[in-house]
């Protein structure tokens, strides 16, 4: 329970975000209307596991897996990989497929706008990481390091 309390919120947000957009995967994100004529018209709900869906899984798996091993395990990861700029692409990702999914699927449901929200906070906790890493990194960096433009003229 100490760990949990112990982590960022941006942390919590990816992994509690993650696994619920994974979820609504397997949930109604449009229903389809395949007209029979004289019969009538059927709806019928679809899923979010699709080509687009399957991308935002396979983008949001990524990020809540890069955040549980580097925040919540002792595994030994390489320091010279920006980890948190990782996170925050895959996050940002699965948020741009999700509201492009979204946008360009005729009969989306009102659950799937909800769907794309939750990949929208799954990418701002990736961001609140991301830019508590930067401000940890200007703030050990030595005076002198920082780059300077000098003026050509």
């Amino acid at each position: 329970m100490e760990k949990v309390r112990s982590l960022t919120l941006g942390t919590k947000l990816v992994l509690v975000a993650g696994p619920l957009l994974l979820v609504s995967l397997f949930l109604t994100w449009q229903t389809a209307h395949i007209d029979y004529g004289p019969a009538g018209v059927a709806k019928v709900p679809q899923d979010g596991l699709d080509m687009w869906g399957l991308l935002v899984g396979v983008a949001t798996i990524g990020a809540v897996t890069l955040v549980g091993l580097r925040r919540t395990t002792d595994v030994q990861m390489s320091e010279g990989v920006p980890w948190e700029g990782l996170v925050l692409g895959l996050a940002a990702t699965a948020f741009g497929l999700a509201a492009l999914k979204n946008a360009t699927e005729a009969y989306s449901t009102v659950a799937s706008y909800g769907f794309v929200i939750i990949a929208g906070l799954q990418a701002v906790g990736a961001y609140l990481d991301w830019a508590a890493q930067r401000r940890e990194n200007r703030a050990a960096a030595p005076r002198g390091a920082e780059r300077r433009v000098s003026s050509a003229a």
